[in-house]
């Protein structure tokens, strides 16, 4: 205290003092900024000239730990954006000392400085298992965990998105991302996706991390659906996503709620079960039918095939809860588009079960659906899934297998078939895949369906040798004791294309037995064998149908 009478003693001002260190400040946020605004260009060679100056050694040492938290987010945002889009910035980001600063971040006190932390080593760990290794090493995840029990939402969606992405780098990633650390981070997870108040985004975030530890296997699936209300979570997100005025992360939540369920599901029967048991298949088939979401349509359609394929009694909830008619539906929306491949696929799970179901799915004319799903196919999965569901349906007996044939099956399953052998013939690998499941649904659809008229026409040399079989097979079986059918053989000039098939296959044979003599007498390496037209049993077939009628008829038109 100053003696009685004088005056406190003036700190003096220095301005020019702090003027440099203001000077200094603003120095550092004008680089940081100023190299976002490069990286933001992304332009390459101007990114590799700042990686050859140095410019992440700037950005470790000491930016990111700067006293100026706006300083550190930029920084930490460029790193994240080097990570991205360069392999170098990765090799020097996940050394101890670089990475140790970044953990650093995760603990400031300034939200906007953890959250750009999370950005960064979720960039690392998307790169490379071993980024994400070396992240849980250095020990990212313990304060990863803090960030989710927090009560800032933007802390929990950043660190959420980061955990996800340490547990897409590999399994024993996903079990550190569980175990280390205090605190249930599964409890964590759902509880800040069961807040009444959170985001879709945050929501969404949350049910990415359920689905990237699922994908490891039905011990990591089993482990986040019997340990946690994950799947009840998923199951909330995806109906309230649904609802209109929602904004438009809701849509991109739906369809991810739905990925997650699917995920769940698919790792066993009573995965499936306790996902159908949360309501999740109502709302799907809600979703299927949502024409201006086809994302949510494939999502949905995705789920319903993974509860369908397990049971007789899932299958039968899937039809009960309006399943099938979505399904229709959607096929008829996604005609032409990959995605049908999931509904084809799930109709075809539901009526493999039982008649009753199968009778369910090509009722009300809903059987031509599945038909021009295969009709429209654009690639050879969808074909094949399309034509593995009409087989489905036909193989439990006549009246599903009718109904299929009515609407034109038989033609559609024949040209996919040969596309799919003619895909081999033109220099490319047959699918055989495709050309397999034909097959076996035409023997389904003829041997089922009792409409002998309806295969009259394909009685003729163009259809493949692999079908034409089944065909004879069929009319050799049934035409003696039918005499309707008989005359409509005669009629329909299906009798006068038989004996025309004969003689294609009888000149063919003898074509090929004359090669093959000319290759022995001169040396020359014999072709190679080609498929006949009529194998050993189909020219027995042949026979035993024209035995059917009288020999003047057939030597008619075999000779005219």
């Amino acid at each position: 205290m100053p003696p009685p009478g004088k005056p406190p003693p003036v700190t003096p001002v220095y301005a020019h003092v702090h003027n440099v260190v203001l000077q200094y400040e603003l120095a550092r946020k004008a680089f940081v900024n100023g190299l976002n605004d490069l990286l933001a260009a992304g332009d390459p060679g101007q990114t590799d000239a700042l990686l050859r100056a140095g410019v992440v050694n700037l950005l470790h040492a000491p930016l990111v730990q700067d006293a100026n938290s706006g300083v550190q987010v930029a920084a930490l945002a460029a790193m994240r954006t080097l990570t991205q889009d360069t392999e170098a910035t990765g090799e020097e980001i996940a050394e101890p000392d670089a990475l140790k600063k970044i953990v650093a971040s995760l603990t400031h006190g300034k939200t906007a400085v953890a959250v750009a932390g999370c950005a960064a080593l979720q960039a690392l760990a998307e790169k490379r298992p071993e980024y994400a290794a070396a992240m849980i090493t250095e020990g990212a995840l313990p304060p990863l965990r803090l960030l989710m029990a927090s009560f800032d939402p933007d802390a929990k969606e950043a660190a959420a998105r980061c955990l996800t992405a340490v547990a897409q780098a590999g399994e024993p990633h996903a079990r550190s991302a569980l175990d280390d650390g205090d605190g249930d981070v599964l409890e964590l997870v759902t509880a800040a996706s069961a807040d009444p108040d959170a985001s879709f985004s945050l929501r969404l975030a949350c049910a990415r991390f359920f689905d990237a530890c699922c994908d490891h296997g039905a011990s990591m699936a089993r482990r986040v659906v019997l340990s946690s209300d994950a799947a009840a979570c998923a199951a909330r997100l995806a109906r309230d996503a649904s609802m209109p005025g929602n904004p438009k992360s809701a849509r991109a939540a739906r369809a991810v709620a739905f990925a997650s369920l699917t995920r769940m599901a698919q790792n066993g029967e009573d995965m499936a079960a306790m996902v159908a048991e949360t309501g999740a298949v109502m709302d799907a088939v809600a979703a299927v039918t949502d024409e201006s979401d086809a994302s949510a349509r494939e999502c949905a359609a995705a789920m319903l095939r993974e509860i369908a394929c397990k049971t007789a009694d899932l299958a039968e909830k899937v039809a009960a809860d309006g399943g099938i008619a979505g399904l229709v539906q959607c096929l008829a929306y996604d005609r032409g588009d990959k995605r049908s491949m999931f509904a084809a696929q799930t109709l075809g799970y539901v009526a493999d079960f039982k008649p009753s179901l199968a009778m369910a799915v090509v009722g009300v004319d809903r059987g031509r659906c599945l038909v021009e799903a295969l009709d429209h196919a654009p690639d050879a999965d969808s074909a094949t899934a399309a034509a593995w569901a009409i087989g489905c349906v036909a193989r439990h007996g006549r009246e599903g297998a009718a109904q299929l044939a009515k609407a034109g099956a038989l033609k559609s399953l024949t040209d996919a078939y040969a596309a799919a052998m003619h895909a081999g013939g033109g220099g490319g690998a047959m699918n055989e895949a495709l050309a397999d499941r034909c097959k076996a649904s035409v023997k389904s659809v003829i041997k089922n369906s009792g409409a002998l008229g309806l295969l009259e026409g394909m009685v003729n040399e163009r259809t493949p040798p692999g079908i034409l079989r089944h065909v004879l097979a069929e009319f050799a079986a049934k035409l003696m004791d039918d005499v309707k059918a008989k005359r409509s053989f005669v009629t329909s000039g299906a009798l006068m294309r038989l004996q025309a098939v004969i003689k294609k296959h009888d000149s063919a044979v003898a074509e090929a037995a004359a090669a093959l003599e000319a290759c022995k007498l001169s040396g020359e390496e014999p072709p190679p064998p080609t498929e006949p037209l009529l194998d050993e049993r189909a020219v027995r077939d042949a026979k035993r149908i024209n035995g059917v009628f009288p020999a003047d008829v057939v030597s008619y038109y075999l000779y005219c």
